[in-house]
């Protein structure tokens, strides 16, 4: 039964495609022409064309520039960020830290050294970085001297 169903199948979709013809019409010429009242020529009757008007211009830069430099001066204020430093060393010696923070300057005097003293401990920290990538930059560089250093979070000093 399924074999009659399919050959009777096959034998329509081959005759369907043999009589595809194509087919083509150009509606052109008996599509209505509408003319908008508006464009017409009072005198002459004639369509007119349409005036072309010049790009809207609006200096946004002046209220844009006085608001950046608002900005601006509202961030001067703020001398610090939330960003990472790099600890080296943490111990109760003020010896081992001032070492530390020497041997820090003896390998890369470029890079900005802080000694802080939190009770009962001294901690020895490298550099100012806004994110975590540019401290891993030079972390990777330091672990070679210092191989306990870490990346941590801790407030930043901002380059005015």
């Amino acid at each position: 039964m399924s074999i009659i169903l399919l050959s009777s199948c096959a034998a329509m979709s081959q005759k369907h495609k043999s009589n595809v013809v194509s087919y083509y019409e150009d509606l052109s010429l008996v599509r209505p022409q509408f003319i908008n009242p508006d464009t017409l020529d009072s005198k002459s009757g004639k369509v007119k064309t349409p005036t072309v008007m010049p790009p809207f211009q609006s200096d946004v830069s002046k209220p844009l520039n006085a608001r950046i430099d608002s900005l601006a001066t509202i961030n001067k204020a703020y001398s610090t960020m939330q960003g990472y430093r790099i600890l080296v060393y943490t111990g109760a010696s003020s010896d081992d830290a001032q070492r530390n923070r020497q041997s820090v300057y003896n390998y890369n005097s470029d890079l900005n050294v802080y000694t802080q003293y939190k009770q009962p401990s001294f901690r020895v920290k490298v550099g100012d970085f806004t994110n975590r990538v540019e401290a891993h930059y030079i972390l990777n560089d330091l672990k070679q001297s210092f191989p306990n250093a870490m990346i941590v979070p801790d407030q930043i000093n901002l380059l005015h």
